[in-house]
């Protein structure tokens, strides 16, 4: 099976102008996308429903906001965002924290 370190190790086998054309073939792919001919290797949008479908949890929700697990539960408290609570856990909808992070957060709202 082939890791990611295998591939680095072949990586840093190759002859200093292939590497160049690796890298250059990378940044091409970031900056245009991929070639109409190459193989989809990552279904982005897929990936992203894929992960929006299973709610977050309170920690998860805090990291992808960039706040306090705290602050957050003040701002479900105060009814800045809404969360389903079961208990003393909490789970958000991954798309809706995905719109408010959109149109609610500041840098100011991350560094109080």
């Amino acid at each position: 099976m082939q890791t990611a370190e295998n591939v680095i190790e072949s990586i840093q086998q190759l002859p200093e102008k292939e590497k160049e054309r690796l890298a250059v073939h990378i940044l091409k792919y970031g900056i245009l996308g991929p070639h109409q001919d190459s193989p989809e290797v990552l279904d982005l949008k897929r990936w992203q429903a894929d992960i929006a479908v299973r709610p977050f949890n309170l920690k998860e929700a805090s990291e992808y906001l960039g706040i306090s697990e705290v602050t957050l539960r003040r701002w479900v408290k105060r009814g800045r965002l809404t969360a389903c609570k079961a208990g003393r856990a909490y789970t958000f909808d991954v798309l809706a924290l995905k719109e408010f992070k959109k149109q609610n957060l500041t840098s100011e709202d991350r560094n109080p």
